[in-house]
Protein backbone atom coordinates (compact mmCIF):
# COMPACT_ATOMS: atom_id res chain seq x y z
CA UNK A 1 0.00 0.00 0.00
CA UNK A 2 1.20 3.24 -0.64
CA UNK A 3 1.70 6.28 2.09
CA UNK A 4 -1.66 8.49 0.92
CA UNK A 5 -3.63 4.14 1.49
CA UNK A 6 -2.06 4.53 4.60
CA UNK A 7 -2.72 7.91 5.21
CA UNK A 8 -6.31 7.98 4.58
CA UNK A 9 -6.76 4.50 6.41
CA UNK A 10 -5.62 6.06 9.62
CA UNK A 11 -7.37 9.77 9.31
CA UNK A 12 -10.38 7.87 9.65
CA UNK A 13 -9.91 6.37 12.87
CA UNK A 14 -7.49 8.10 14.77
CA UNK A 15 -8.37 10.75 17.11
CA UNK A 16 -6.97 14.26 15.71
CA UNK A 17 -3.98 14.65 18.51
CA UNK A 18 -1.19 14.79 16.19
CA UNK A 19 0.46 16.59 13.15
CA UNK A 20 1.66 14.08 11.43
CA UNK A 21 4.10 14.14 8.56
CA UNK A 22 2.32 12.77 5.19
CA UNK A 23 4.56 9.69 5.32
CA UNK A 24 3.73 5.88 6.66
CA UNK A 25 6.98 4.55 8.09
CA UNK A 26 7.54 0.94 6.72
CA UNK A 27 11.08 0.29 8.07
CA UNK A 28 14.17 2.38 10.12
CA UNK A 29 17.22 0.94 10.63
CA UNK A 30 20.41 3.09 12.19
CA UNK A 31 19.71 6.67 11.38
CA UNK A 32 17.58 6.03 8.42
CA UNK A 33 13.93 5.30 7.93
CA UNK A 34 11.92 4.76 4.88
CA UNK A 35 8.20 4.98 4.39
CA UNK A 36 5.54 2.85 2.25
CA UNK A 37 6.70 4.93 -0.74
CA UNK A 38 9.99 4.04 -0.44
CA UNK A 39 11.46 7.32 0.47
CA UNK A 40 14.30 7.46 2.48
CA UNK A 41 14.65 9.88 5.21
CA UNK A 42 17.69 10.70 7.50
CA UNK A 43 16.28 10.59 10.98
CA UNK A 44 17.09 13.55 13.31
CA UNK A 45 14.22 13.57 15.60
CA UNK A 46 14.60 9.54 16.75
CA UNK A 47 11.40 8.66 17.60
CA UNK A 48 11.56 12.53 20.04
CA UNK A 49 14.69 11.70 21.60
CA UNK A 50 13.15 8.02 21.91
CA UNK A 51 15.55 5.61 19.58
CA UNK A 52 18.90 6.83 20.66
CA UNK A 53 21.12 3.93 19.99
CA UNK A 54 19.45 4.08 16.24
CA UNK A 55 16.42 2.22 14.69
CA UNK A 56 16.11 -1.99 14.89
CA UNK A 57 19.60 -1.80 16.98
CA UNK A 58 21.04 -5.72 16.47
CA UNK A 59 21.56 -5.39 20.39
CA UNK A 60 18.08 -4.30 21.06
CA UNK A 61 16.73 -6.31 18.57
CA UNK A 62 18.10 -9.47 19.47
CA UNK A 63 17.36 -9.22 23.61
CA UNK A 64 13.74 -8.18 22.38
CA UNK A 65 12.87 -10.95 20.23
CA UNK A 66 14.61 -13.51 23.17
CA UNK A 67 12.74 -12.66 25.53
CA UNK A 68 9.52 -13.10 23.41
CA UNK A 69 10.25 -16.50 22.85
CA UNK A 70 10.16 -16.70 26.96
CA UNK A 71 7.67 -14.58 28.70
CA UNK A 72 5.81 -11.48 27.75
CA UNK A 73 4.42 -10.51 30.18
CA UNK A 74 3.24 -11.78 33.92
CA UNK A 75 2.30 -8.97 36.51
CA UNK A 76 4.57 -7.35 39.11
CA UNK A 77 3.44 -9.50 42.13
CA UNK A 78 6.28 -11.50 40.63
CA UNK A 79 10.07 -10.69 40.38
CA UNK A 80 11.12 -11.49 36.66
CA UNK A 81 14.99 -11.85 35.63
CA UNK A 82 15.23 -8.95 32.86
CA UNK A 83 13.35 -6.36 35.38
CA UNK A 84 15.76 -6.76 38.29
CA UNK A 85 19.12 -6.23 35.98
CA UNK A 86 17.25 -3.24 34.44
CA UNK A 87 17.22 -1.78 38.05
CA UNK A 88 20.20 -3.07 39.09
CA UNK A 89 21.81 -1.34 36.61
CA UNK A 90 20.43 1.54 36.78
CA UNK A 91 21.21 2.33 40.62
CA UNK A 92 24.60 0.82 40.09
CA UNK A 93 25.20 3.70 37.71
CA UNK A 94 23.54 6.45 39.33
CA UNK A 95 22.83 8.09 43.00
CA UNK A 96 19.92 6.33 43.38
CA UNK A 97 19.16 2.87 45.35
CA UNK A 98 15.58 2.52 44.41
CA UNK A 99 13.42 2.51 41.01
CA UNK A 100 9.96 1.96 39.99
CA UNK A 101 9.02 0.89 36.81
CA UNK A 102 6.28 2.19 34.53
CA UNK A 103 5.28 2.93 31.18
CA UNK A 104 6.17 6.50 29.85
CA UNK A 105 7.82 9.79 31.14
CA UNK A 106 4.45 11.51 32.17
CA UNK A 107 3.88 8.09 34.47
CA UNK A 108 7.35 8.27 35.81
CA UNK A 109 6.63 12.04 36.84
CA UNK A 110 3.08 11.01 38.36
CA UNK A 111 4.76 8.83 40.41
CA UNK A 112 7.97 11.03 41.42
CA UNK A 113 4.58 13.54 42.19
CA UNK A 114 3.18 10.72 44.51
CA UNK A 115 6.29 9.94 46.37
CA UNK A 116 7.00 13.36 47.11
CA UNK A 117 3.89 14.31 48.33
CA UNK A 118 3.41 10.89 50.54
CA UNK A 119 6.65 11.30 51.62
CA UNK A 120 5.51 15.11 53.29
CA UNK A 121 2.35 14.42 54.22
CA UNK A 122 2.92 14.14 57.72
CA UNK A 123 4.45 17.70 57.41
CA UNK A 124 1.36 19.41 55.44
CA UNK A 125 3.15 19.54 52.47
CA UNK A 126 1.68 18.93 48.80
CA UNK A 127 3.18 21.54 46.41
CA UNK A 128 5.15 20.95 43.59
CA UNK A 129 7.43 24.18 41.88
CA UNK A 130 8.29 23.47 38.39
CA UNK A 131 9.42 26.21 36.11
CA UNK A 132 7.82 28.38 33.47
CA UNK A 133 8.46 26.79 29.75
CA UNK A 134 8.86 23.17 31.67
CA UNK A 135 7.01 20.11 29.85
CA UNK A 136 6.19 16.87 31.49
CA UNK A 137 3.65 14.98 30.71
CA UNK A 138 -0.23 14.80 29.23
CA UNK A 139 -2.10 13.50 32.55
CA UNK A 140 -3.99 16.12 34.09
CA UNK A 141 -0.95 16.12 37.22
CA UNK A 142 1.80 16.12 35.20
CA UNK A 143 0.11 18.85 32.45
CA UNK A 144 -0.48 21.11 36.16
CA UNK A 145 3.21 20.64 36.69
CA UNK A 146 4.24 22.22 33.01
CA UNK A 147 5.00 25.55 32.95
CA UNK A 148 3.37 26.02 29.71
CA UNK A 149 -0.24 27.75 29.34
CA UNK A 150 -0.67 26.53 26.24
CA UNK A 151 -0.89 22.79 27.37
CA UNK A 152 -3.54 24.03 30.07
CA UNK A 153 -5.87 25.44 27.90
CA UNK A 154 -9.26 23.41 27.66
CA UNK A 155 -8.40 21.12 30.56
CA UNK A 156 -9.45 23.18 33.70
CA UNK A 157 -9.66 23.14 36.83
CA UNK A 158 -6.49 21.75 36.49
CA UNK A 159 -5.33 19.84 39.46
CA UNK A 160 -4.08 21.83 42.45
CA UNK A 161 -1.23 21.99 43.89
CA UNK A 162 1.72 23.28 41.44
CA UNK A 163 3.12 26.64 41.25
CA UNK A 164 5.62 28.02 38.53
CA UNK A 165 8.82 30.05 38.92
CA UNK A 166 10.36 32.05 36.00
CA UNK A 167 12.96 30.42 34.40
CA UNK A 168 16.70 31.13 35.39
CA UNK A 169 16.69 33.12 38.95
CA UNK A 170 16.30 31.46 41.81
CA UNK A 171 15.16 34.04 43.75
CA UNK A 172 11.90 33.56 41.59
CA UNK A 173 11.51 29.73 42.97
CA UNK A 174 12.04 31.16 46.51
CA UNK A 175 9.67 33.54 46.51
CA UNK A 176 7.31 30.66 45.59
CA UNK A 177 8.09 28.55 48.28
CA UNK A 178 5.76 28.20 51.52
CA UNK A 179 4.73 25.69 54.32
CA UNK A 180 2.92 23.80 51.40
CA UNK A 181 5.56 23.25 49.25
CA UNK A 182 7.25 19.56 49.38
CA UNK A 183 9.31 19.61 46.03
CA UNK A 184 10.62 21.65 43.17
CA UNK A 185 10.75 19.51 39.52
CA UNK A 186 12.86 20.65 36.73
CA UNK A 187 14.39 19.64 33.79
CA UNK A 188 18.30 19.86 33.79
CA UNK A 189 17.84 20.82 30.06
CA UNK A 190 14.34 21.82 28.50
CA UNK A 191 13.97 20.41 25.01
CA UNK A 192 10.20 21.03 24.59
CA UNK A 193 10.51 24.79 24.79
CA UNK A 194 13.36 25.69 22.50
CA UNK A 195 16.08 23.50 24.32
CA UNK A 196 16.88 25.20 26.77
CA UNK A 197 19.96 24.30 29.50
CA UNK A 198 19.72 25.33 32.93
CA UNK A 199 22.98 26.43 34.08
CA UNK A 200 24.91 24.55 36.67
CA UNK A 201 24.90 27.28 38.75
CA UNK A 202 21.55 28.17 38.72
CA UNK A 203 20.99 23.85 39.46
CA UNK A 204 23.16 24.52 42.37
CA UNK A 205 21.28 27.06 44.17
CA UNK A 206 17.88 25.30 42.95
CA UNK A 207 19.45 22.36 45.74
CA UNK A 208 20.31 24.67 48.25
CA UNK A 209 17.10 26.05 48.39
CA UNK A 210 15.57 22.58 48.50
CA UNK A 211 18.43 21.61 51.08
CA UNK A 212 17.58 24.75 53.05
CA UNK A 213 13.80 24.77 53.19
CA UNK A 214 13.36 20.30 53.60
CA UNK A 215 12.15 20.19 50.02
CA UNK A 216 12.89 17.01 48.12
CA UNK A 217 14.48 17.62 44.33
CA UNK A 218 13.00 16.14 41.35
CA UNK A 219 14.89 15.98 38.10
CA UNK A 220 12.72 15.44 34.85
CA UNK A 221 15.29 13.59 32.44
CA UNK A 222 12.49 12.07 30.28
CA UNK A 223 14.40 13.47 27.23
CA UNK A 224 18.16 14.60 28.84
CA UNK A 225 18.33 10.86 30.63
CA UNK A 226 20.46 8.16 29.28
CA UNK A 227 23.09 9.53 27.19
CA UNK A 228 20.82 12.14 25.36
CA UNK A 229 23.47 15.39 26.61
CA UNK A 230 26.85 13.49 26.53
CA UNK A 231 26.80 11.43 29.67
CA UNK A 232 24.53 8.48 31.00
CA UNK A 233 22.34 11.05 33.08
CA UNK A 234 22.16 15.19 33.11
CA UNK A 235 23.13 15.39 36.42
CA UNK A 236 26.12 14.29 36.61
CA UNK A 237 27.57 17.43 34.40
CA UNK A 238 26.13 19.86 36.61
CA UNK A 239 27.73 18.89 40.48
CA UNK A 240 24.15 18.56 41.53
CA UNK A 241 22.77 15.18 42.82
CA UNK A 242 18.68 14.55 42.95
CA UNK A 243 16.49 13.37 45.36
CA UNK A 244 14.01 11.71 42.81
CA UNK A 245 14.92 11.36 38.97
CA UNK A 246 12.93 10.31 36.48
CA UNK A 247 13.52 8.34 33.04
CA UNK A 248 12.09 7.10 30.03
CA UNK A 249 12.01 8.12 26.17
CA UNK A 250 15.83 6.11 24.99
CA UNK A 251 15.27 3.47 28.01
CA UNK A 252 14.01 1.17 25.36
CA UNK A 253 14.89 3.13 22.49
CA UNK A 254 11.56 2.51 21.33
CA UNK A 255 9.73 0.03 23.64
CA UNK A 256 7.27 1.45 26.01
CA UNK A 257 9.10 1.81 28.95
CA UNK A 258 9.48 4.22 32.07
CA UNK A 259 11.51 4.46 35.56
CA UNK A 260 11.43 6.49 38.50
CA UNK A 261 14.39 6.65 40.79
CA UNK A 262 15.43 7.25 44.63
CA UNK A 263 17.40 6.74 47.79
CA UNK A 264 15.72 4.02 50.11
CA UNK A 265 14.75 6.45 52.85
CA UNK A 266 12.26 8.65 50.52
CA UNK A 267 10.83 5.12 48.65
CA UNK A 268 10.37 3.90 51.78
CA UNK A 269 7.16 6.13 51.97
CA UNK A 270 5.90 3.84 48.87
CA UNK A 271 3.91 1.00 50.71
CA UNK A 272 1.97 -2.20 48.99
CA UNK A 273 -0.87 -0.67 47.00
CA UNK A 274 0.14 3.23 47.58
CA UNK A 275 1.66 3.37 43.98
CA UNK A 276 1.37 0.85 40.81
CA UNK A 277 1.65 0.06 37.42
CA UNK A 278 -0.19 -3.29 35.49
CA UNK A 279 2.59 -3.00 32.35
CA UNK A 280 5.25 -0.97 34.06
CA UNK A 281 8.97 -3.19 33.95
CA UNK A 282 7.25 -5.25 31.15
CA UNK A 283 9.65 -7.91 30.29
CA UNK A 284 9.88 -7.40 27.01
CA UNK A 285 10.71 -3.60 27.61
CA UNK A 286 13.15 -4.41 30.24
CA UNK A 287 15.13 -6.64 28.26
CA UNK A 288 15.38 -3.96 26.08
CA UNK A 289 16.43 -1.24 28.78
CA UNK A 290 19.20 -3.78 29.91
CA UNK A 291 20.32 -4.23 25.94
CA UNK A 292 20.73 -0.56 25.94
CA UNK A 293 22.46 0.57 29.26
CA UNK A 294 25.30 -2.42 28.61
CA UNK A 295 25.69 -1.01 24.69
CA UNK A 296 26.02 2.30 26.48
CA UNK A 297 28.11 1.36 29.09
CA UNK A 298 30.79 0.03 26.70
CA UNK A 299 34.54 1.28 26.72
CA UNK A 300 34.13 4.73 24.54
CA UNK A 301 30.97 4.83 23.91
CA UNK A 302 30.58 8.48 25.31
CA UNK A 303 33.91 9.34 24.16
CA UNK A 304 33.05 8.67 20.70
CA UNK A 305 29.79 10.74 21.18
CA UNK A 306 31.65 13.59 22.92
CA UNK A 307 33.95 14.22 19.60
CA UNK A 308 30.38 13.55 17.50
CA UNK A 309 28.68 16.00 19.61
CA UNK A 310 31.46 18.96 19.14
CA UNK A 311 31.38 18.28 15.28
CA UNK A 312 27.76 18.89 14.83
CA UNK A 313 27.61 22.12 17.31
CA UNK A 314 30.81 23.75 15.33
CA UNK A 315 28.68 22.93 11.95
CA UNK A 316 25.91 24.16 13.45
CA UNK A 317 27.76 27.47 14.70
CA UNK A 318 29.04 28.12 11.54
CA UNK A 319 25.51 27.82 9.93
CA UNK A 320 24.27 30.54 12.79
CA UNK A 321 27.47 32.50 11.75
CA UNK A 322 26.32 32.28 7.55
CA UNK A 323 22.84 33.28 8.28
CA UNK A 324 22.61 35.66 10.82
CA UNK A 325 19.25 37.10 9.72
CA UNK A 326 17.60 33.61 10.55
CA UNK A 327 19.89 32.10 13.06
CA UNK A 328 20.69 33.60 16.17
CA UNK A 329 22.85 31.26 17.89
CA UNK A 330 23.10 27.42 19.03
CA UNK A 331 22.34 25.84 22.66
CA UNK A 332 21.81 22.41 23.55
CA UNK A 333 24.57 19.17 24.95
CA UNK A 334 25.34 16.41 23.58
CA UNK A 335 22.62 15.18 20.85
CA UNK A 336 19.86 17.43 22.18
CA UNK A 337 20.77 21.17 20.32
CA UNK A 338 18.64 23.69 19.35
CA UNK A 339 19.63 26.08 16.48
CA UNK A 340 17.58 29.56 17.94
CA UNK A 341 15.97 31.51 15.08
CA UNK A 342 15.77 35.41 15.15
CA UNK A 343 12.46 36.81 15.19
CA UNK A 344 12.15 36.85 10.95
CA UNK A 345 13.42 32.60 11.00
CA UNK A 346 10.59 31.98 13.44
CA UNK A 347 8.09 32.73 11.26
CA UNK A 348 9.32 30.41 8.40
CA UNK A 349 10.20 27.74 11.55
CA UNK A 350 7.00 25.27 10.32
CA UNK A 351 8.03 26.24 6.68
CA UNK A 352 12.03 25.34 7.26
CA UNK A 353 10.49 21.76 8.88
CA UNK A 354 8.74 20.73 6.30
CA UNK A 355 11.37 21.63 3.29
CA UNK A 356 13.74 19.89 5.07
CA UNK A 357 10.96 16.84 5.09
CA UNK A 358 10.78 17.29 1.45
CA UNK A 359 14.71 16.58 1.15
CA UNK A 360 14.06 13.37 3.47
CA UNK A 361 15.50 15.34 6.30
CA UNK A 362 13.44 15.30 10.03
CA UNK A 363 13.98 17.56 12.05
CA UNK A 364 11.43 19.59 14.37
CA UNK A 365 10.15 22.95 15.52
CA UNK A 366 10.26 23.07 19.33
CA UNK A 367 8.98 26.03 21.40
CA UNK A 368 8.05 28.14 18.65
CA UNK A 369 12.38 29.39 18.88
CA UNK A 370 14.44 26.63 17.86
CA UNK A 371 14.82 24.08 15.72
CA UNK A 372 15.26 21.00 17.34
CA UNK A 373 18.32 17.90 16.51
CA UNK A 374 17.89 15.19 18.50
CA UNK A 375 19.56 11.91 16.87
CA UNK A 376 20.55 8.77 17.46
CA UNK A 377 23.28 9.10 19.24
CA UNK A 378 25.54 6.85 16.64
CA UNK A 379 25.16 9.41 14.00
CA UNK A 380 28.16 9.76 12.29
CA UNK A 381 29.76 13.34 10.67
CA UNK A 382 28.62 12.20 7.57
CA UNK A 383 25.13 12.26 8.32
CA UNK A 384 25.68 15.25 9.92
CA UNK A 385 27.27 16.59 7.25
CA UNK A 386 24.21 15.92 4.64
CA UNK A 387 21.32 17.40 7.61
CA UNK A 388 23.37 20.45 7.36
CA UNK A 389 23.68 20.73 3.78
CA UNK A 390 20.45 20.40 3.48
CA UNK A 391 19.53 23.26 6.34
CA UNK A 392 21.80 25.33 4.04
CA UNK A 393 19.70 25.39 1.28
CA UNK A 394 16.69 25.87 2.80
CA UNK A 395 18.16 28.87 4.66
CA UNK A 396 19.30 30.21 1.38
CA UNK A 397 16.41 30.47 -0.41
CA UNK A 398 14.86 32.30 2.78
CA UNK A 399 17.43 35.69 3.01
Amino acid sequence: MSNQEWITRGEAVFAGTYSRFPAAIVRGEGCRLWDADGKEYLDFLAGIAVCSLGHCHPAVTEAVCNQAKKLLHVSNLFYTEPQTELAELLTQHSFAERVFMCNSGAEANEAAIKLARIYSSGAGRYEVISLSGSFHGRTLATVAATGQPKFHKGFEPLPAGFVHAGFGEPQEIEKLISSKTCAVLCEPLQGESGVRPLAPEYLRAIRNLCDRHGLLLIFDEVQTGIGRTGSLFAYEQCGVVPDIMTLAKALANGLPIGAMLTRTKIAAAFTPGTHASTFGGNPVAAAAGVAVLKTMLADGFFADLHERSAYFIQRLEELAQNFPQLCAGVRGRGMLLGLVLTDKGIEHGPAIVRQMFDRGLLINFAGMQALRFIPPLTVSKEEIDTVIAGLREVLAKLV
